[in-house]
């Protein structure tokens, strides 16, 4: 047999129970195992460490010297195991997860995406909000490390101090209509054309997306009807394909063709800024712009994906989403 650290704590407890019986109970064995266990570490180091009587067990000369060289090793064991405990504790604290977020959309999975390319080996925890506003907050309250979310015109969203914001393009929304809509043969749609149309919207929120919409509306001389709320894509195309809506889309949703089309609008009245924001007390800004770079070039990949988008895209549209008046 070789002795191990596991034997050394076999020798304090009988010593400490003074019984072989009594220690069997601490040590959760049977009495023979454990006298069995005890006369072959003895053997191992040997002879004899405990004078046996009826009474008990108690140490002989020789086990004295071997009890107090076995607690020496045990406390100093036990120190070593809670100094690397609290060590990589403290490490993982250093390395604490990175928080990221985003509002639904493709833009949250092109972030979530960028951050792992950028540093693999960091936990990646995700919170992906319908709210905005919700997700905003978080950032300011160190709840949330980075995220990527879109802002509307006239409707800017309160960051907090520690949080900075980079401008990534302006996208523009499409209109959805049936294929037998009028409209549906021209290859551009102005808004003043919708007017007397009724339009299936997300929930008004913090964003502010409903006064926009009504904001832009009012400029081209009508005031929209918000007939239909759905925050399901799927739900506000079937309306559309049915004749009984149309539905503001970005360009970069994957949409069921299906009795419908996608049509521009005519001189982007209606957009929204990509941000990308992050706390500048959890992500060093290195970090920040190369994630904001990997975005961009993730989002313009996903452009050449969208025929009509990136028709438009060529046709004047990149210097309005990309224009250096961001």
């Amino acid at each position: 047999m070789h002795l191990e650290f596991r034997h050394l704590r076999v020798l304090l407890t009988v010593a400490e129970a003074g019984s072989i019986r009594k220690a069997a109970a601490r040590l959760q064995l049977s009495q023979p195992a454990t006298s069995a266990q005890l006369k072959r570490i003895e053997q191992e180091l040997g002879g004899p460490l405990f004078i046996r009587s009826a009474d008990g067990v108690k140490p002989n000369e020789n086990g004295q010297y071997v009890l107090r060289c076995a607690r020496d090793l045990v406390v100093g064991f036990d120190r070593l195991r809670e100094h690397a405990r609290s060590a990589a504790e403290a490490h993982r604290e250093a390395v604490a997860p990175l928080r990221a977020g985003g509002t639904a959309g493709p833009l949250v999975s092109l972030l979530i995406s960028a951050l792992f390319e950028l540093d693999p080996e960091r936990r990646l925890t995700i919170d992906s909000r319908r709210s905005v506003h919700t997700l905003v907050k978080a950032l300011g309250q160190s709840k949330c490390d980075i995220a990527a979310f879109g802002e509307f015109p006239g409707f800017p969203l309160p960051v907090g101090e520690s949080v900075a914001t980079r401008t990534l393009l302006r996208e523009p929304v499409f209109v959805l209509l049936a294929e037998d809509h009028p409209l549906a043969r021209k290859e551009k749609v102005g808004l003043h054309e919708l007017a007397g149309e009724e339009w299936a919207m997300p929930e008004a929120d913090e964003s502010g997306v409903h006064a926009y919409l009504h904001l832009t509306c009012q400029a081209a001389g009508f005031t929209p009807r918000i007939a239909h709320v759905t925050p399901d894509l799927a739900v506000a195309q079937i309306l559309v394909a049915s004749g009984r809506a149309v539905c503001g889309v970005w360009p970069t949703a994957e949409v069921p063709t299906q009795g419908t089309v996608l049509r521009p609008l005519v001189d982007v009245p209606f957009h929204r800024r990509l941000l990308l924001a992050w706390n500048t007390d959890s992500v060093p800004a290195e970090l920040a712009e190369a994630a904001g770079e990997r975005v961009l070039d993730a989002y313009l990949s996903l452009v050449r994906q969208r025929p009509q988008y990136l028709a438009w895209w060529q046709d004047g549209g990149e210097g309005f989403a990309l224009g250096a008046d961001l």
